[in-house]
């Protein structure tokens, strides 16, 4: 078993993209004792991404991926003079120190690049200046598996190699990881910010190699819920739900950089042989759409204008996908809600027209002997059976009318003060005798557990047959102090959109009203 984590942490390095890299560096320098540690990748950090302190010393990491050869060393000398001898790099960093610098990198310094760097480092010698060490992929891999005291040494019970095992397998699935992601909800603080932020990184990282990025976000968000659901009130929480929010926002960044033109064309997201894209397809559309919503309202917190650019492309490709409209079950449910919160204020037209038309499927599954949408928890093939199945005799399942996207649906309608449509999609719920329900959770860690036992569905909330002039909607769960939630008084809306994704059966009404 040893063996296997030691490859899996191998394959890991072999692939990791430098940003990609920067949370899983963070952890292990906290797992190995190391105090202070801060971020300072950007505009300002003067070669150093990483500073922290450990044995009264001063620490400051730069980090690369991949092989270092000659000409690369070249390159990198510059930041590395900065990251030895300039004193700044923000808070956190004290100069007044003994200093370690260090070259991280998931690769091996090749050709003449250890020549250049043991020269480079006799000449820091003999000037008196700090040095540099070199952490190259051996020493990476023993630090993570490769010690008796390694970090991953802790994840020896089969849970990691198993999920692992079901990506390469093509097993994965959002309910397999949200399953695994359970176990971060009980590691005590140290563990979280030391081996659940490296797990979580390893998982994304194997997901995204077997082009499966949309679950590879979903560890991430899966990681911000367990950061949350295990430690709620600890400052340790703010950490780790900031690790699980870069490592999606990497992960994300990848899945847009596919999301060219080629997506916006009839059979952009259909291969020619691929025969189960009657079932596959509206999926695909709906992660999209949803997953570059969150990217975007994640950008929007920062008044960054990639909000507006991701916008401008998800308008279109709602437009020219019809599968964005046609959700295969209630766990796609809360799909709808980062697209039409980020179109509701630069494309009102878009985010009406798909909560029109998802409305309209939703009240077609549901009328002339249709079985409606299977449940937030239902298998797929049920799934699927329920959609397709209603015209065939061997299929004997009895229709559903609860309905967890009905109540997105009015929601979400509300907020945007689309008031003919809310009052349309709420007629035509009654006229199919379509339930709407919501699921009450305490402002307590419940709130981020698929178990929690404080939690509870709410059937058929008092909906009124029209938006109010004024005040909140009517329901419970507009009128109760949404707004007090941990995260609203924490400045954290986006972490709860990320927690409804994450576990696909809640929704917070406050959140959303924050983004519009």
């Amino acid at each position: 078993m040893i063996s296997l984590l030691d490859d899996a942490v191998a394959a890991f390095l072999e692939t990791v993209s430098e940003r990609a890299l920067d949370e899983p560096l963070l952890a292990l320098l906290r797992a190995q004792g190391f105090e202070q540690v801060q971020p300072t990748h950007g505009p300002t950090e003067f070669g150093k991404d990483i500073v922290a302190q450990k044995g009264g010393e001063q620490w400051a990491f730069q980090s690369k991926a991949g092989n270092i050869g000659q000409s690369a060393w070249r390159e990198i000398t510059g930041q590395l003079d900065e990251l030895r001898l300039s004193n700044y790099a923000g808070p956190g960093f004290d100069p007044s120190l003994p200093r370690q610098p260090v070259l991280v990198t998931t690769g091996r310094l090749t050709g003449n690049a250890p020549l250049l760097a043991t020269e480079y480092k006799k000449r820091a010698q003999e000037r008196g200046e700090p040095g540099l060490d070199v952490w190259g992929k051996d020493e990476l891999l023993a630090r993570l598996s490769g010690h008796a005291n390694a970090v991953l040494r802790g994840s020896i019970d089969g849970a990691l190699l198993s999920i692992l095992g079901a990506v390469e397998r093509d097993d994965a699935s959002m309910d397999a990881v949200e399953l695994f992601a359970r176990r971060w909800d009980a590691f005590p603080t140290d563990y979280l910010l030391g081996l659940g932020i490296i797990e979580a990184a390893l998982v994304c990282e194997r997901l995204k190699q077997r082009e499966r990025l949309d679950l590879a976000c979903h560890a991430a968000l899966s990681l911000v819920r367990a950061a949350w659901a295990g430690t709620h009130d600890a400052p340790s929480a703010r950490v780790a739900a900031d690790a699980g929010g870069a490592l999606f926002e990497a992960y994300a960044r990848d899945l847009w950089t596919d999301c060219g033109e080629r997506l916006l064309r009839r059979r952009g997201l259909v291969a020619v042989s691929d025969y189960a894209a009657w079932a596959t397809y509206p999926i695909r559309c709906l992660r999209i759409a949803e997953l570059l919503g969150l990217l975007a309202l994640r950008a929007q917190q920062e008044d960054d204008p990639f909000a507006d650019e991701v916008a401008d492309w998800l308008s279109q490709f709602i437009s020219r996908q019809p599968g964005t409209t046609h959700p295969m079950g209630e766990r796609f449910a809360v799909s709808f809600i980062p697209p039409v919160l980020l179109l509701s204020r630069r494309r009102p037209g878009v985010a009406r027209m798909l909560l029109t038309q998802t409305a309209v499927w939703l009240c077609d599954r549901n009328d002339n002997g249709n079985l409606g949408l299977g449940d937030t928890g239902a298998v797929p093939e049920e799934e699927i059976a329920r959609v397709f199945g209603s015209a065939f005799e061997h299929v004997k399942l009895r229709p559903q009318k609860i309905s967890h996207l009905a109540s997105i649906a009015l929601d979400l309608a509300a907020l945007c003060r689309f008031r003919r449509l809310y009052g349309d999609i709420r007629n035509d719920l009654l006229a199919v005798d379509v339930v709407p329900r919501v699921l009450r959770c305490p402002d307590s860690a419940d709130q981020y557990k698929i178990t929690g036992e404080g939690n509870r569905w709410e059937l058929n909330p008092t909906y009124p047959d029209e938006i109010p002039r004024t005040g909140a909607l009517g329901p419970a769960h507009h009128t109760e102090a949404e707004r007090s939630r941990h995260l609203m008084r924490q400045g954290r809306p986006w972490d709860l959109l990320a927690v409804s994704s994450a576990l696909r059966d809640r929704h917070f009404v406050a959140a959303m009203a924050q983004f519009i």
